[in-house]
């Protein structure tokens, strides 16, 4: 009886593993700006969407050298979330700090570059998007932007389709606005991975670390956050 019992249980247990590793991390990313007003959002859907998070960075202010944001999120268990409210600052020391840890990590990582490039590859797009509207005031200088713009479009979608697989047609367009001066955006993109081939990932990553202790305080500090800001009067 007993050893049906951990038989039963461990079936169970193997099963759902089986089905975590299956399931999808999936994340959706949109900005737009318009009249000067920036907006950012992330959404985390993982495990089935029983684990979910929602950045939206509202505002987007440059103050000299720094940049300040203000953003809500939510994140927590389908049955409880978490809301709160936060304004940051990323200043050159913040973006300094970022680099030097970012150059740690790939000095106790070897071979770090073909490692984030496997990861990458196995990233699915499944929506691209992007739509430009662009005036300069002058109808000639306009055309000219406009055509730019369509190349380096054109340019992007390539990029992102060598980087990562495209289950869908990029979808995209730049349209002149003749009679105003105007720079609209608006990008979204869908991306799913499996958090079996996450897992597998980090499994690599952790035996190509050399001096582990290091390397965590540097993906630490990488990872990191910029401190809490007061943001600027207008």
């Amino acid at each position: 009886m007993a050893f049906l019992f951990w038989t039963i249980g461990a079936s169970l247990l193997v099963l759902l593993i089986s089905a975590a590793a299956a399931s999808h991390i999936r994340v959706r990313i949109r900005y737009s700006r318009s009249e000067e007003q920036d907006r950012l959002v992330i959404i985390v859907h993982a495990l089935y969407g029983l684990i979910r998070s929602r950045r939206t960075v509202t505002s987007i202010m440059v103050s000299g050298m720094s940049l300040f944001l203000r953003e809500n999120r939510t994140s927590g268990w389908a049955i409880g979330v978490k809301r709160e409210e936060k304004e940051r600052e990323i200043d050159w020391t913040a973006m300094r700090r970022s680099l030097r840890a970012f150059r740690a990590v790939r000095r106790y990582t070897v071979g770090f570059r073909p490692w984030a490039a496997s990861v990458l590859r196995r990233v699915e797009c499944t929506r691209w998007r992007l739509d430009l509207r662009v005036g300069t005031g002058d109808a000639a200088s306009t055309a000219v932007v406009a055509g730019l713009l369509w190349a380096a479009l054109g340019c992007m979608t390539a990029a992102a389709g060598q980087w990562m697989r495209l289950r869908a047609h990029p979808h995209g367009e730049v349209r002149p606005n003749y009679g105003a001066e105007e720079m609209t955006i608006v990008w979204e993109g869908d991306f799913r991975v499996r958090l079996g081939t996450m897992i597998v990932a980090f499994v690599k990553l952790g035996k190509r670390t050399v001096h582990l202790r290091r390397a965590w305080s540097a993906w630490k500090s990488w990872l990191s956050e910029p401190e809490r800001a007061q943001r600027p009067h207008s």
